[in-house]
């Protein structure tokens, strides 16, 4: 064999190897996006089924009540928090006396669910 060959093996020797440990570490990369993915969605199921999900509701005079509001992502209708007290999801439900409030379908609820289930992680 001669030298040019040597070394045209080497190169591609040393290409294969570097390739390779790319190659590996890409795939690690994509586990690691998996499990944390997977991590937030239960995070987010959470701070979901929590009681504890900061709402806000409606405090100034109007229509009558019929829903409430995501305190941590909020739609659009929310231009005054001071027109808004803040409460437990829980507590939000049953704010009205006349009637079982629900939830805007405008608010980003799953983002809000998010937060809410990183606040309670970061809180133990």
């Amino acid at each position: 064999m001669s030298i040019a060959d040597q070394v045209q093996a080497l190169r591609l020797r040393k290409l294969k190897i570097l390739d390779d440990h790319r190659k590996s570490r890409q795939q690690l990369e994509r586990t690691l996006d998996v499990e944390l993915a997977k991590i937030d969605r239960e995070i987010t199921q959470l701070g979901d089924a929590s009681a504890k999900l900061p709402c806000l509701v409606r405090i100034t005079p109007g229509p009558e009540l019929t829903i409430y509001h995501s305190a941590d992502y909020p739609c659009g209708r929310v231009h005054n928090r001071r027109n808004f007290k803040r409460m437990r999801e829980v507590d939000a439900m049953d704010a009205s006396p006349y009637a079982y409030l629900e939830r805007c379908s405008a608010c980003d609820w799953r983002r809000a669910a998010k937060i809410h289930g990183e606040r309670l992680i970061k809180a133990s």
